[in-house]
């Protein structure tokens, strides 16, 4: 007779649906486990893709991305078929089809005369009917370079080879990194955290950061360029400030939080969690939102239900972004070199690793998880 594999599965979704918060957010992601299989999809100077079987540890596909010298940020369509990598220096987003590298799509962010214009921040509209990227034009006359008002150019990601903006709103300086919320709401982090109606182009300050007023602590700062939110639904970034109200020289004074936006609700949440000075680059939640871990030269897990770090271990060397598995087992440090480090996320013992092909230089390039 043949197994039916299907009951436990179903139950075990069914089940998870009467969890109560913060497990009742986890479901969605751990059913990602028996329903699809996941992939990282990392990009390598200087112009290469990759997509890989995380949990085989293998590469799978090779890529070339078009006029490429180092892929930057990289967005996923909703069913993980098409990868749109910002590339060309800055200056244009391409998708590549994921089964056989095939570019679907094509967007030259110099589309007005005489202009040079970076992109600093793209994500997809929910449906992924849309593209939003968040440029910074500069106009090129005879004799001097002009500043232009940075803005929201938004594309239709059905547009083809030669995409022309769909509209384009003005926004305010400083912003490096975009997403969306499930609402269709989409959120800019620069030196405060902004709400942006897509459709009119309306923004307003949703969380302050530059200009917030929380008492006895300094203005925070943060390096905040690496998604993480694809297999835990929120966002999060390690942050620094200072309290005002203790004496320069205790070392104390120097403060190290996580900053987090829950992209289903919506909601801001910062935890400090310790105040030894440390450079930390990149934060990822476990799906069960009771800890986080962090990493640059170090790897940290963080208790968040305590707000302090449980479980410290040296990097054989810097690695920019942290990431985990839908299942919650496996932690990923990957950027700067050409390797992946796989970490149980119990223990931080180092259980596995990634080496691309040819060992291309990952640079600032973003990881991604896709299940397919």
């Amino acid at each position: 007779m043949k197994k039916n594999y299907k009951l436990p599965v179903i139950l075990t979704v069914f089940l998870l649906s009467f969890l109560v918060s913060p497990l009742s957010y986890a479901k969605e992601y751990i059913a990602k486990e028996y329903i699809a299989k996941e992939y990282m999809i990392v990009g390598a100077r200087p112009d290469k893709l990759f997509v890989i079987d995380i949990k085989a540890r293998k590469v799978e596909k090779t890529f070339t991305i078009p006029d490429s010298t180092a892929p930057q940020n990289i967005v996923i369509s909703p069913k993980g078929d098409i990868a749109y990598v910002v590339t060309n220096g800055l200056k244009s987003i391409v998708g590549i089809e994921l089964e056989e590298g095939n570019v679907v799509f094509r967007a030259d962010l110099d589309y007005k005369d005489d202009e040079r214009t970076w992109n600093y921040g793209i994500d997809l509209s929910p449906d992924g009917s849309e593209i939003y990227s968040y440029d910074i034009p500069t106009k090129i006359h005879l004799d001097r370079f002009e500043s232009l008002e940075p803005r929201l150019s938004v594309f239709k990601t059905n547009a083809g080879l030669e995409a022309v903006v769909d509209r384009e709103f003005p926004m305010p300086r400083r912003i490096h990194l975009l997403m969306t919320a499930k609402s269709g709401a989409l959120y800019a982090m620069g030196w405060d955290f902004y709400k942006i109606d897509v459709q009119t182009g309306a923004y307003e300050v949703a969380y302050p950061l530059r200009h917030w007023t929380k008492e006895n602590l300094s203005q925070p700062d943060a390096l905040a360029f690496w998604p993480s939110w694809d297999n835990n639904g929120i966002f999060s970034t390690p942050i620094y400030y200072a309290r005002t109200d203790m004496a320069e020289d205790n070392m104390a004074r120097y403060r190290t939080g996580v900053l987090s936006l829950d992209l289903k609700t919506e909601k801001f949440d910062m935890i400090d969690f310790q105040g030894e000075p440390e450079v930390l680059f990149s934060t990822v939640y476990h799906p069960d939102r009771k800890t986080a871990y962090a990493a640059y030269n170090t790897l940290l897990k963080i208790d968040l239900e305590k707000a302090e770090t449980i479980k410290r271990i040296d990097l054989d060397h810097s690695y920019y972004q942290t990431e985990i598995s839908a299942d919650g087992k496996e932690v990923y440090v990957g950027g700067t070199a050409c390797d992946i480090a796989i970490y149980d996320s119990k223990d931080l013992s180092r259980i596995g690793e990634v080496i691309l092909p040819n060992c291309p230089d990952m640079g600032a390039t973003v990881v991604r998880m896709i299940h397919k």
